[in-house]
């Protein structure tokens, strides 16, 4: 399942809704972090080694945003993007530590902070609900005093 190819098929205001970056800024990251995994593959020769991956960089990278948008569970992505809970971890894991390493911040802490400074921007506002006007005492309790 590619669900990368199924993404850009999507209109760029909805792919920037379901990943949090634009394309254009997905496709530079995407850039990097292919060159950040071929350096971080030729570290070590054992690294090269084994079966190669079904599953894509492409996929890879966007399950790693997908997770940082709307904080899913795995079982959730494993199933969005046909492979396992565990799996769906692991390669989180892997994608968050070349992506921290791409961005040239030294943990997670620091990601957050990059992602504050706009280093890179990642959109996961809040988005208010619309209230009915009339009887809205029914459906609104006041306690973020937004307006109606």
């Amino acid at each position: 399942m590619d669900v990368y190819k199924e993404y850009l098929k999507k209109s760029p205001e909805t792919f920037k809704r379901l990943v949090g970056v634009n394309m254009g800024a997905f496709c530079i990251i995407l850039e990097k972090y292919k060159a950040e995994l071929e350096k971080y593959k030729d570290e070590k020769m054992f690294r090269r080694q084994g079966r190669k991956s079904q599953f894509s960089i492409e996929n890879q990278l966007l399950l790693c945003f997908s997770y940082l948008r709307n904080y899913d569970t795995f079982i959730n992505l494993g199933m969005k993007f046909g492979i396992s809970e565990s799996y769906a971890h692991k390669r989180f894991e892997f994608s968050k530590m070349i992506l921290l390493r791409c961005l040239n911040v030294p943990d997670e802490l620091s990601l957050k902070d990059a992602l504050q400074t706009n280093l890179i921007a990642v959109d996961v506002s809040e988005q208010a609900i619309e209230r009915p006007v009339k009887r809205q005492e029914d459906y609104y309790s006041g306690k973020k005093n937004s307006t109606p």
